[in-house]
């Protein structure tokens, strides 16, 4: 609003000449000042329905299952969760919990409505009588590594002992993969704010220019 104030009216004998990024700005300004209040209340009234609707049972099935779509933060809430799972039920069967009783409390505790929903399905299929590995293969959550490990862990009588090793090279992939983020993300902030910085700087100084030149022209 203060550019458009100042600068605006002074851009104006430009015509059609304004530049690009100078429109953009008086775009940006006059959509604030025309419309900025119903702006704000709609964003309010949109994340206030969006609290409600998460709020329900539906609402955060849907949106914890939509978490884990998320490109690379999706994958990562998901080898995190993996590995809570997978310590936990190490540490359950290492204490002499049934299978049974230690899935249902993982599907309570997991953190994830779509998560926990599944790991109900693998509880019922082992309750069934499937043997675990089927039954998590089944389940579509786990990945290749976890699925061989328990596999080879029902073979061997070590299952807690492996899950125990799955549940450790989770985190640390985890800790590997939010190092290489951050480590990414500070250039791209580093850009992104280096180019509303220019683009700025271009809104003021290019019209500044072109009418410096019409006048030392009409001079």
């Amino acid at each position: 609003m203060l550019f458009r104030s100042n600068f605006a009216p002074l851009f104006k004998v430009l015509g059609n000449d304004i530049p690009l990024p100078t429109r953009i700005i008086m775009g940006t300004s006059e959509i604030a000042r025309a419309h900025g209040i119903s702006i704000i209340v709609g964003a309010i009234l949109a994340l206030f329905a969006f609290r409600r609707h998460i709020a329900t049972e539906a609402g955060r099935y849907r949106w914890d299952r939509f978490k884990l779509k998320l490109p690379v933060l999706g994958e990562l809430l998901h080898l995190s969760i993996l590995s809570r799972v997978t310590r936990s039920l190490s540490i359950s069967l290492e204490a002499g919990l049934p299978m049974i009783q230690a899935l249902t409390l993982l599907s309570r505790s997991s953190g994830n409505e779509y998560l926990g929903e599944r790991l109900v399905r693998l509880r019922d299929a082992v309750e069934r009588g499937e043997p675990l590995s089927n039954a998590a293969a089944g389940a579509g959550i786990f990945t290749p590594l976890v699925l061989q490990m328990v596999l080879v862990g029902e073979e061997t009588g070590e299952l807690s002992q492996l899950l125990e090793e799955v549940s450790g090279y989770y985190q640390r992939e985890v800790d590997f993969r939010l190092r290489n983020l951050t480590a990414m993300l500070e250039p791209l902030l580093i850009i992104g704010v280096g180019a509303m910085v220019l683009i700025l700087a271009l809104g003021v100084f290019l019209p500044m220019w072109n009418m410096i030149g019409k006048v030392g022209h009409t001079g």
